[in-house]
């Protein structure tokens, strides 16, 4: 599990090669505690808590923590909120010139804001996946904005 702070005190949860049966409420709990246990030995969380799950079957796990004060602060409880998205495209930000030397020109390739993201159509061998992870960033929680405004190309 890697945690990593994104702005307005909100953490970006990297979980690679584990996918999580949201459909099992025990399983999410889990995950949420254990989450909940890490965050909480360096930072305050405020009292509204609303994950979101993203699921893909290339990379694993990737949950965004998002941490709001409620209005009304009448108990020390903390409410967690979670979102699952389960058929949500993972996309790579990657420049240019290493899709074109990986050979990457047969994925759907995106062209928004000045920036390249590939979207793996099929199954790729792991050394290959591992690369375009070292290459890249992953994009999830925008993937489908990017997707319909920005431009397909072929490289």
């Amino acid at each position: 599990m890697i945690i990593e702070l994104l702005e307005n005190n909100n953490y970006l949860i990297k979980m690679p090669s584990i996918n999580i049966d949201v459909y099992d409420r025990e399983e999410l709990a889990k995950i949420t505690e254990k989450i909940y246990k890490k965050i909480i030995k360096k930072k305050k969380l405020n009292n509204l808590i609303i994950l979101d799950f993203y699921i893909n079957k290339n990379y694993g796990t990737i949950i965004i923590l998002k941490n709001y004060a409620k209005f009304l602060n009448i108990s020390d409880e903390i409410e967690v909120k979670i979102t699952i998205h389960t058929d949500t495209p993972f996309l790579y930000k990657m420049d240019y010139f290493d899709i074109k030397n990986n050979n990457l020109e047969k994925e759907n390739i995106y062209y928004y804001k000045n920036n390249f993201y590939l979207e793996i159509k099929d199954n790729i061998s792991q050394d290959k996946y591992l690369n375009i992870l070292e290459l890249s960033d992953l994009v999830c929680d925008e993937s489908y904005y990017i997707i319909n405004h920005g431009i397909k190309i072929k490289v």
